[in-house]
């Protein structure tokens, strides 16, 4: 008999769906087309909305390709639809406007809904900051500086031209230390009320929240197209007077209606990414202990140690090959202790296989190779927590 090949994975028990808050990490993006979630307040769950977005997109798309249309007129035409995405290009890395000469300062880079997509470029052309159609690309960065540069733009501290958007940021040590400015860039511009809530929010101007709430009737709890609500704006650009007014006013800290304390855009995680205690201990009696503890984060592994892992236990898996074939094939959990600088401090295996020297050797393994990111707690202070791998072994 031939023992079943195996390979270690599932890893990191009730992973939440933010772990890490940190640039550059991914998550499920969920945009539900229904009628079930039209209370949301959010573009992004209107079926009419994004249908409408997405006939403007295809009609842009193909005169892009045809005739030679007017950028200035496409971004105006846009801007006076309500309509303030840039154009960008797709890669195998996600969505950049780079190539087209604007640059965004949001967590996570940003989302397919928020930007118009004009070409998908491979990885070495973007590396050259080439697209693949000189006319398209030339489309692109005219269009681009004409959305930037319209006074109707509500963004410009969020996305600027690319020679005015400086270096990016490094967040290589985000996890350690949280991130000062999570979005944005300090030089904000002149504030205008028309740009609304989020703008005012952003600029810190108490009295705009007021008028625009009280006189205009906004909604302090509508995302906007970066599925940030006023209230996450404030807490980002750490404004505590302007995030104060948005509370009295009933803004609340799981964002939009749709949203829930663990997204990555909702206040409450917007000041948990920034390790804000005191805003933390502010929005904490505003949520339910369930979601409140939902922020917690358990240890993550890293994926090039698990792919380590999975290689050294090809030939472990080989030494033991004729003990390991007497059972029939099953599961064991691989259990770890991680300490708060991310170490494992222990290791089992539940249920043992037939060979205690083998589960020992695996163990041994799975300390030496696997390095984690430790647990957080609420307010995204690492702590020591428990963690898993699952492995298979035995006969066919």
């Amino acid at each position: 008999m031939k023992v079943k090949g195996f390979a270690i994975g599932a890893a990191c028990l009730a992973s939440m769906a933010v772990a890490g808050c940190t640039p550059g990490e991914t998550q499920p993006d969920v945009m539900t087309d229904g009628a079930e979630v039209a209370h949301c307040g959010d573009f992004r769950a209107n079926p009419e909305r994004l249908a409408e977005m997405r006939r403007s997109d295809e009609a842009l798309f193909k005169a892009v390709r045809g005739s030679q249309p007017d950028p200035a007129q496409e971004a105006k035409k846009a801007i006076d639809a309500g309509d303030y995405r840039l154009a960008a290009a797709t890669t195998p890395d996600g969505v950049t406007t780079e190539l087209y000469d604007a640059q965004c300062r949001v967590l996570g880079g940003l989302r397919p809904w928020t930007v118009r997509a004009l070409a998908f470029v491979p990885d070495e052309a973007a590396a050259l900051g080439k697209g693949p159609d000189d006319k398209v690309t030339d489309f692109g960065r005219r269009y681009n500086a004409a959305v930037l540069s319209d006074p109707r733009y509500p963004y410009a501290d969020i996305c600027r031209e690319l020679d005015r958007a400086g270096t990016s940021p490094d967040f290589s040590d985000a996890g350690e230390k949280g991130i000062e400015l999570p979005y944005g860039f300090a030089e904000l511009g002149p504030a205008r009320m028309a740009y609304g809530l989020g703008a005012a929010a952003r600029r810190g101007s108490v009295y705009d929240i007021n008028v625009l709430i009280n006189r205009d009737k906004q909604d302090v709890n509508s995302p906007d197209m970066f599925g940030m609500t006023p209230l996450a704006w404030a807490v980002a650009y750490h404004r505590w007077p302007a995030a104060e007014a948005l509370l009295q006013a009933k803004a609340s800290p799981t964002g939009g209606s749709c949203q829930t304390a663990i997204d990555r855009e909702s206040p409450l995680q917007v000041a948990r990414i920034m390790r804000w205690s005191g805003m933390i201990r502010r929005l904490r009696p505003l949520v339910t202990e369930e979601e409140f503890a939902n922020l917690r984060q358990k240890p993550r592994w890293e994926d090039a140690s698990l792919s380590e892992l999975n290689h050294a236990l090809a030939e472990l898996k080989d030494r033991y090959d004729k003990v390991l074939s007497q059972r029939p094939f099953s599961r064991h959990d691989v259990l770890f202790d991680i300490d708060a600088k991310g170490n494992s401090t222990s290791c089992r295996m539940e249920p043992g296989s037939n060979s205690p020297e083998f589960d020992k050797e695996l163990c041994d393994l799975a300390i030496d190779i696997v390095h984690w990111a430790p647990a957080r707690d609420a307010f995204g202070t690492p702590v020591p927590e428990s963690a898993k791998l699952v492995v298979g072994i035995g006969g066919t």
